[in-house]
């Protein structure tokens, strides 16, 4: 048994050693404008290939090179399709900081909210608000979330817009009582 493990790993190894320059030409062609590094490309297709080896192998040799060129440019658009949609979202996404509250575009002092009385309010959101914004504060992407979850990305996305608003209303009182505070002192 580990011969044949280690026999298959060796086979491997040769199909990697045989189609990684030319699949890393490919990649720095489409990493060029450095969205990504092309040997996470490169390494991605090969993962992505050794659950396929068994019948990697029976195929030719141009068959293989076109089936690995295949899954990274596939690798590679899925990556571009998560960062444009990322991109897009962050106007909403900002950090509750960051948003106004006030209808009159006056940003309300947040950094007047103590830890605790922002941790309290976290806490009180509801459990897959909550769970989504600690796992995004941790610095999870929202396919990781989502993978968690298993549910949608845009699923994720508006999770975490409810639980800034839910965040913000819980804080405004925190704010108001702070503000009064500082205007009395």
């Amino acid at each position: 048994m580990a011969n044949l493990f280690n026999r298959e790993k060796r086979h491997f190894e040769a199909f990697i050693q045989r189609h990684r320059p030319s699949l890393l030409a490919v990649a720095r062609r489409l990493c060029a404008r450095g969205a990504l590094d092309p040997e996470d490309l490169v390494q991605e297709a090969f993962e992505r290939a050794l659950p396929e080896f068994g019948h990697l192998k029976d195929r030719t040799e141009a068959a293989c090179a076109a089936w690995l060129c295949t899954t990274m440019t596939n690798r590679f658009l899925d990556h571009c399709r998560r960062q444009r949609t990322e991109s897009r979202g962050l106007p909403h996404l900002a950090l509750v900081q960051d948003l106004p509250v006030t209808g009159d575009g006056d940003q309300e002092n947040w950094e007047l909210v103590g830890n605790d009385a922002f941790q309290a309010a976290i806490e009180q959101l509801k459990p897959h608000l909550r769970d989504a914004y600690k796992l995004h504060a941790e610095g999870r992407r929202y396919q990781a979330i989502a993978e968690h979850f298993n549910v949608p990305v845009g699923t994720v996305g508006s999770w975490l817009t409810l639980a800034r608003r839910d965040l913000r209303e819980l804080l405004l009182p925190s704010v108001a009582v702070a503000r009064e505070r500082g205007v009395q002192s």
